[in-house]
């Protein structure tokens, strides 16, 4: 039986030459014998991929999408479409396999590429560059690294969309790649900072090639005469990712997405229109529906299979905006079970080959066949809960170390000595980290979902707020961990102890007699649920930053920090110095502003970000990062009522003066000695301007009887004569 194209001959008893050729007409497969040869080149012709003659080519560096409700004034979600950068890659000569450079090596060696580039463009030639902060000697015009050894190297860019139209007399074809697709949570305190993500390709020996995220390619046959397409190729192929929710990002978009109550002439409107749509005749009605039934023909229908990262928690929010169907089952399964944290879903390809489908059909059988894989795949939910520890994450990635320790030093061996040691390394950092922290990762789960099913306990949501925020920081090393878990064990003690007092009487005040007894018996239950609570999550913390500091596997980052809104709650352009100053006011002194003020300005006196100015609507503050948690510190501070005289600017920066702090201390019941003045160093004349005008102007809008009485230009003068 003949299912696709083709064109053929035969020799006929008499010795005359028969075509035959096969094609598609509509819904019928026709067969048709000819001897004549000009019949049979067009038919064959039609059949191939002919010459292009259309071709559009359509490519775009980046595309960003942010999403923003304007009712609470909150961008919610981005999401970006973005370029993989440039990168270079070097190779030993001898060698196959390119291997890319780190990012600041990348960083300098395109800048110095980029003014080669440049010289070249006004007629100077000098291809051999020296980069001084590498130590190494680049031939541009050849692609050599010189110095201090010989080695290829080339540079790699690839755009975040890439779209390529081309046509001929009897083809059409599509090819479209999306590089990387990244969604971020731009919500305050998320569990989950990027919510999608491409997984990032481990660290191998092997020669590996750069693939986009998605590519789509199609082939069209077109043919006038028939109202049926065919389609001799549909690929699609989706690399491996992973999707990570919290109820919070969840509440918030389907918030966003509440349908609003109708009004009367919008009721009219739609009732009109149904009126329409009812008195046409039924031919037009009919016509319509068998557009929508016109079916394709697939010669080739090809999606590929799917690996899913899924991680899930309940932490953060309310259940208060999702189906009551689903709040109650999920309520109903309870606190510490509805948590899965990494959970890998493998997804079977889907193909058809010369099949006639439409529309309709192809949506039902692409439905089924993933839906029934996924049920196929529960028990991986099940064993990837957090109170279980997750046993399918560990013994996966034991395989996969073990499996690591043996094929990495395989594939350099093949590729020479130094591959192999590279190899070896790499199978040993990949066995350790999928042992050691794959074991540290799952106990670490088991007592973190203990931890918050005691904090449950307490029926104290500002404790289970407080709790989750220090849960949320990510430390990147083993003592910002420890500090991290120290810090939830001491808000657990202090919060048990004061509990015992403030819980009896705010409850007598909220519900008298009845509320003091109630907040009493809360008050116990928090005395022995907290501090139990603290420890089990300084336990989680620490095994968990042992797992994260051992894991091999780059973590995905957050594209850009969340939009910062001014007073005027207006959608700006995104400002990525508005965002990391917010950022700063948020966090600076755990956060004990972040409400009261707005964020105004923020200068760094020194090279680093280590000390860092800032001005708020109510004040302005000094603050400094620790080295150990690199949290921000307020240092000191001035309301604007506290300021005794306006700024001036001096040669080196400005000088504040303001009132003592009475209740300032730093080493337990020691007092700090304070200064009258500070001097913030700003090396920018026109800055310190800018920052003396805006300090002068809020202390007026503060205090309208405090008039300023020199300007920012004399008091130039007089920081001179002082």
């Amino acid at each position: 039986m003949c299912r696709e194209d083709g064109v053929g001959t035969f020799n006929h008893d008499d010795g005359i030459k028969v075509y035959w050729i096969s094609f598609l007409d509509g819904i019928q497969r026709i067969l048709m014998f000819t001897t004549d040869a000009r019949i049979a080149e067009e038919c064959q012709a039609s059949s191939k991929l002919e010459i292009i003659n259309r071709e559009i080519l359509v490519s775009i560096h980046s595309l960003g999408l942010s999403l923003v409700n304007n009712d609470v004034c909150m961008e919610l979600m981005y999401l970006r479409i973005g370029s993989s950068g440039v990168i270079w890659e070097t190779k030993k000569l001898s060698g196959s396999r390119y291997v890319p450079m780190t990012k600041k090596e990348c960083e300098l060696i395109e800048a110095a590429y980029i003014r080669y580039t440049r010289m070249l463009a006004i007629g100077e030639n000098e291809p051999i560059v020296f980069i001084k902060d590498l130590n190494i000697e680049v031939n541009f015009a050849e692609n050599f690294v010189t110095k201090p050894s010989k080695k290829n190297i080339r540079r790699i860019y690839n755009t975040g969309f890439w779209l390529n139209l081309q046509s001929s007399d009897y083809t059409s074809q599509i090819h479209a790649k999306i590089n990387n697709l990244q969604i971020d949570s731009q919500i305050d305190n998320c569990i989950f900072p990027v919510v999608f993500a491409p997984v990032p390709p481990p660290k191998t020996i092997a020669q590996t090639e750069r693939k986009p995220f998605v590519e789509l390619s199609i082939v069209e046959r077109l043919n006038k005469y028939s109202p049926v397409k065919q389609y001799k190729y549909y690929k699609m192929l989706i690399q491996e990712f992973h999707i990570k929710l919290d109820i919070g990002f969840i509440n918030a978009i389907i918030k966003m997405t509440e349908k609003y109550e109708l009004s009367e002439e919008e009721r009219l409107t739609m009732f009109n229109e149904d009126l329409a749509y009812a008195s046409k005749p039924l031919q037009s009605q009919m016509i319509t529906l068998s557009l929508q039934e016109q079916k394709n023909y697939y010669d080739m229908l090809h999606f590929s299979p799917l690996k899913i990262h899924v991680t899930f928690s309940l932490s953060g929010d309310e259940l208060e905006n999702i189906p009551p169907i689903i709040s109650i089952i999920l309520q109903s399964i309870g606190v510490t079970i509805t948590s899965v944290q990494d959970v890998v879903l493998k997804l079977a390809f889907f193909e058809r080959q010369y099949v006639l489908l439409n529309q309709r059909q192809l949506m039902l059988e692409v439905q089924h066949h993933y839906v029934s894989q996924l049920i196929k795949q529960l028990y991986v939910l099940v064993l990837g809960l957090d109170v279980l520890g997750n046993p399918f994450g560990l013994v996966s990635g034991f395989k996969q170390g073990v499996e690591d320790l043996f094929y990495e030093p395989f594939q350099g061996a093949i590729q020479g000595p130094e591959e192999f040691a590279e190899g070896l390394v790499l199978g040993v950092k990949s066995l350790f980290g999928h042992t050691v922290g794959g074991a540290a990762g799952a106990v670490g789960r088991i007592t973190g979902a203990m931890g918050k099913g005691i904090a449950a306990l307490t029926f104290d949501k500002d404790y289970q707020k407080k709790r989750q925020e220090i849960m949320n920081q990510q430390p990147s090393n083993i003592p910002a961990g420890l500090a991290q878990g120290g810090r939830g064990f001491v808000l657990g003690v202090v919060e048990g102890v004061e509990g015992v007092f403030e819980k009896p009487i705010s409850g007598a005040r909220s519900d008298g007699i009845r509320g003091f007894f109630k907040g009493g018996c809360k008050g116990m239950v928090g005395l022995v649920a907290r501090p139990l609570s603290g420890a089990l999550d300084f336990t989680s913390g620490t095994l968990n930053t042992i797992k994260r500091v051992t894991d091999t596997t780059s973590e995905v980052q957050r594209i850009r920090l969340p939009r910062f809104f001014r007073e005027d709650k207006q959608v700006r352009p995104y400002s990525k110095r508005d965002a990391e100053g917010y950022k700063l006011l948020k966090i600076a002194g755990k956060g004990v502003y972040k409400l009261s003020d707005n964020y105004i300005y923020h200068v760094q006196t020194v090279p680093t970000d280590k000390e860092i100015f800032l001005i708020t609507s109510q004040r302005v503050m000094y603050i400094t990062r620790s080295y150990w948690t690199g949290s921000y510190k307020i240092e000191w501070e001035y309301v604007w009522s506290a300021m005794t005289r306006h700024p001036k600017i001096k040669q080196n920066g400005i000088s504040l003066y303001g009132k003592h702090d009475p209740n300032l201390r730093r080493w337990w019941c020691f007092k700090v000695k304070q200064s009258n003045a500070r001097l913030i160093l700003v090396s920018d004349p026109e800055l310190c301007s800018w920052i003396v005008d805006k300090i002068n102007e809020l202390m007026e809008s503060d205090d309208p009887d405090m008039k300023s009485t020199q300007s920012s230009n004399v008091s130039l003068i007089n920081s001179a004569e002082d």
